[in-house]
């Protein structure tokens, strides 16, 4: 494949992410402009108790105005592991704890500069209350095996949040599949 060049990038807006333009060489000598969204890389934990239940989280998200359930997620701090991130926010966002926390993969986004890290959660248990930012509202959904199973697979089901990698992932690392 023919290679693309840069040509230039600049922030076009700046706020808790930035949107920054970049103009590239396409490989048929044509300039293109397009935006790509700025912001940190982050943990996807795909949580599941000893007794297969998967740990969910429901909250609004802004984008598309509504609830959305998915694995938690979080960013992650400076000089922190992606097991450190993990653990960290399954605890602030569900109050379990897992066993075991296991790396999965690593997914790039198609106009993001951000990485997701896709991390497994072992054997969870909860171990205290939820300690969240003041500005989330999260609601702790605990779901049967064969119910998330059903959940991720329901094609009129529009509240997954874009989780099913992770998901996919986690089962087949269990030898659930």
């Amino acid at each position: 494949m023919k290679k693309w060049k840069k040509l230039s990038e600049r922030i076009a807006y700046s706020g808790w992410r930035k949107v920054i333009v970049r103009k590239f060489l396409l490989p048929n000598e044509k300039e293109e402009e397009f935006d790509v969204i700025q912001n940190g890389d982050f943990v996807t934990i795909a949580a599941f108790t000893k007794n297969k239940e998967a740990i969910l989280v429901n909250q609004f998200r802004v984008g598309s105005e509504r609830e959305l359930i998915s694995f938690p997620e979080g960013g992650i701090e400076k000089g922190e592991s992606l097991e450190a991130a993990s653990a960290r926010e399954l605890l602030e966002e569900t109050g379990y704890e897992a066993e075991e926390i296991v790396f999965l993969k690593t997914f790039h986004k198609a106009y993001f500069t951000q990485k997701q890290h896709i991390l497994l959660a072992k054997n969870c248990k909860k171990i205290s209350e939820q300690n969240l930012d003041e500005s989330e509202f999260i609601e702790v959904i605990k779901m049967p095996f064969d119910d998330f199973r059903l959940f991720i697979k329901n094609k009129n089901d529009e509240r997954m949040n874009n989780n099913v990698d992770a998901a996919y992932l986690a089962m087949d690392e269990m030898g659930w599949l």
